[in-house]
């Protein structure tokens, strides 16, 4: 977790995944299939670490393709890459949430959308594959250019003293489409998190806590 002063002396915690939208592509592109041609089923698992991984702290990680059958298809496979990914992102969003919120704090709100943002949030699969493994609906920000849009909102917190989220709320940076939630593929975080923690061990550093 990383933690950057806001315009008015507050810290906005950051958790960082290096394996996103770029790992995918790779993967898309070993496989010589479109980065949507992906394809359900399988219990194949990719983590995508093709540059180690900050959240889960595996740094000398690599890319691991785990559970491979006879019958697994390229666009299963793609898929598994997909999921490999937004596990960690997933992951770095329950990691954001715990030190925003305190151990006092509930389990988080499932019905409340997430943000998905980015190149890669414009793919349905990408859309998809966050709302079956969340379990929880995603909301596609209609605006553009949104990290300016936040830098001008900081801007806005310093000339006025309102409080940088206020401002965006105010703007709507975050109005656009609600794709409603998805079932919660257990099984597949299951799979996942199994992968991880055996890959954790071989590499001595312990499973993700």
């Amino acid at each position: 977790m990383a933690g950057f002063a806001d315009a008015l002396d507050g810290w906005l915690p950051l958790a960082c995944t290096l394996n996103c939208t770029l790992a995918v592509d790779r993967i898309a592109a070993l496989l010589g299939r479109d980065r949507q041609a992906v394809e359900p089923g399988g219990t194949a698992v990719l983590l995508p670490y093709l540059d180690g991984e900050r959240t889960p702290a595996l740094p000398q990680a690599s890319g691991l393709l785990h559970g491979l059958r006879h019958d697994t298809t390229a666009g299963q496979l793609l898929q598994a890459a997909y999921d490999g990914a937004a596990y960690s992102l997933l992951a770095a969003l329950d990691d954001v949430l715990a030190v925003d919120a305190g151990p006092a704090a509930g389990a988080p709100d499932v019905a409340q959308p997430l943000l998905l943002i980015g190149g890669g949030a414009q793919g349905r699969a990408w859309q998809d594959t966050v709302r079956r493994l969340s379990g929880r609906p995603v909301q596609l920000p209609a605006a553009g250019e949104l990290v300016a849009l936040g830098a001008a909102a900081q801007a806005a917190a310093l000339l006025t003293g309102e409080r940088a989220d206020a401002v965006a709320r105010r703007w709507g940076t975050a109005d656009g489409p609600v794709l409603p939630a998805l079932e919660r593929d257990e099984a597949a975080l299951e799979r996942i998190a199994t992968t991880i923690s055996q890959a954790a061990d071989l590499l001595g550093s312990g499973p993700r806590q």
